[in-house]
């Protein structure tokens, strides 16, 4: 599926996919959901799936352009090779140089939680890779990422990327921490979303008359929208994760709101009720 340019609110927003594939197999990121409740989801989202037992998935980042600003949200798996994603090297430069960017045109980097294909192109060779911006990050999610059990475990999936990342942004002095919600400009605010982390954020861009959210990982799958109660292996907090999905389903149904997610495919989609339930469809169908 092609990405594409949504215009709203004065600003322009481009997905940017770092890195796709198919790396993990659904019962490694879904181990609670027996294998018969995916018969279903493989015909309403078969670009997410792959071959019986894989799910497809996209690392995706986003350029956000208006008002005079030049804001990332979320930065990738970096420039690997990652072992998480089959050893792939992140495209996420290549993207922003295929726009004729440069890193340092970025003023604000979003990070929406502290994950590590979330943060893996923030810094290069010790320094920040985009020497220019401030780093967003919840006040909630650096304490909870900063704590030695979620180190350890983090570290457990990729060996010190913490301290490769978040330890020379700390000394350069533009990680700023922030509580939601909070306008990063004009139509531009975070708002937090936790339970699949601590303090993860979301990104709400618009107006009053029209809006798209961008929800990170409250989601892992479109198949979550049908069923809040599937909670991936790297939901931190599951019952919060299933409460925070349940509120943002409810109000992206009752309002309209479009929603993009990290790993759906890169296209912003609709909530429509369907029978009984409730599915993502994307707005270019």
């Amino acid at each position: 599926m092609h990405t594409h340019t949504i215009t709203i609110g004065g600003y322009t927003l481009e997905a940017l996919i770092d890195v796709e594939g198919a790396f993990f197999p659904v019962s490694v990121v879904f181990p609670d959901v027996p294998e018969t409740a995916w018969e279903p989801v493989r015909a309403w989202y078969p670009d997410t799936v792959s071959g019986s037992d894989k799910l497809y998935t996209r690392v995706t980042c986003y350029l956000i352009r208006g008002y005079g600003r030049t804001i990332l949200v979320d930065a990738g798996i970096g420039p690997g090779p990652a072992p998480l994603f089959g050893h792939a090297r992140g495209a996420l430069l290549d993207e922003l140089a295929r726009r004729g960017l440069t890193p340092d045109v970025i003023d604000t980097v979003v990070l929406t939680h502290l994950h590590p294909d979330h943060v893996g192109w923030v810094t290069r060779d010790g320094q920040p890779t985009f020497p220019r911006a401030r780093y967003i990050v919840s006040h909630a999610e650096l304490e909870a990422f900063h704590r030695d059990d979620v180190r350890a475990a983090m570290h457990a999936i990729v060996p010190g990327y913490l301290d490769q990342c978040l330890a020379p942004l700390e000394g350069a002095g533009v990680l700023e921490p922030v509580e939601g919600p909070v306008e990063l400009s004009h139509g531009l605010k975070v708002a937090l979303a936790p339970g699949h982390t601590p303090g993860l954020l979301r990104v709400e861009l618009g107006d009053a008359t029209s809006a798209v959210w961008l929800v990170a990982d409250v989601f892992t799958h479109p198949a979550q929208i049908t069923y809040p109660e599937w909670c991936s292996a790297f939901d931190m907090i599951p019952d919060t994760a299933i409460a925070t999905r349940k509120v943002v389903i409810e109000r992206a149904t009752t309002e309209g709101i479009p929603i993009l997610a990290s790993h759906f495919p890169p296209v912003p989609g609709r909530l429509h009720q369907d029978g009984a339930s409730i599915r993502w469809e994307p707005v270019s169908r």
